[in-house]
């Protein structure tokens, strides 16, 4: 019986999608990506500044992650600026880790606190 199931896919930045490598450059120039595994149309990426980035099959971001701060500048306008509203509630809290949803965001601050905003930028949680 032969293992036909290939989970993940070791390719190189040249083999990603445009719009991924024009995402990466935009946002994270000084980064170096360490490693990229694809599930079927999906990228996983991991960044040499610690920051870990996952793409759908149409090379939109869907979840980010860091071991340090991620910049709100990521995130559409309505809902970094609640976001940081928010923030400047708690001096030192910043962003580790955002995941998108359809209909909205949750965002996940150092100091333990969650968010979760719509896409319009309305506070849920």
């Amino acid at each position: 019986m032969t293992n036909s199931l290939k989970l993940f896919i070791k390719i190189t930045p040249s083999q990603l999608p445009e719009n991924i490598r024009r995402f990466i450059s935009a946002n994270y120039s000084k980064a170096k990506i360490v490693y990229i595994d694809k599930r079927k149309d999906e990228y996983e990426i991991k960044l040499s500044n610690g920051i870990y980035i996952n793409f759908d099959k149409n090379g939109a971001w869907n979840y980010i992650s860091s071991d340090d701060k991620l910049s709100e500048n990521i995130l559409p306008k309505s809902i970094a600026n609640r976001v940081k509203s928010i923030m400047k509630k708690y001096n030192n809290a910043y962003i580790f880790e955002i995941n998108k949803r359809i209909e909205f965001y949750k965002i996940k601050l150092s100091n333990s606190l969650e968010l979760r905003i719509r896409n319009n930028g309305e506070l849920l949680a």
